[in-house]
């Protein structure tokens, strides 16, 4: 039976739609350690979020990520192959689909914030229009 690259894909890029997701691949590909709690990825991912020092992330934000994660993300990543997810020791690391999936946020990224720019600047532009014909 021939390998399904396009249903492979599609699942890729399936489970890369969600920002946390995405987060979790960056935050892996950017360490060093082999194992990483998800008790850490939750503390950044909510650093994040929130714009604060990682070490304020705390309280209700964290928890919410943490849950979220612990839930939802990483289990979705971990069907994909993307990660390995010890649900009961709450530890992430690469799985062997990693490589690819950190390859096509990498290749995408750029094209994402020119999109984005550009969704900007017509706001901006729109909006200077408004202002002006008023």
């Amino acid at each position: 039976m021939p390998y399904d690259t396009n249903g492979r894909l599609s699942e890729l890029y399936h489970c890369l739609r969600t920002e946390r997701r995405r987060q979790v691949i960056k935050l892996l590909e950017e360490t060093t350690d082999s194992i990483v709690s998800v008790r850490n990825l939750a503390r950044s991912i909510a650093a994040d979020e929130e714009e604060i020092p990682r070490k304020h992330a705390t309280g209700e934000p964290y928890r919410n990520v943490y849950n979220a994660l612990s839930q939802t993300h990483l289990p979705t990543l971990a069907a994909a192959g993307i990660i390995i997810y010890d649900p009961q020791r709450q530890t992430v690391t690469r799985g062997p689909n990693f490589d690819i999936a950190a390859l096509l946020i990498d290749i995408n990224t750029p094209t994402v914030e020119l999109f984005s720019a550009s969704i900007r600047d017509d706001s901006a532009r729109d909006s200077e229009t408004t202002d002006n014909d008023s």
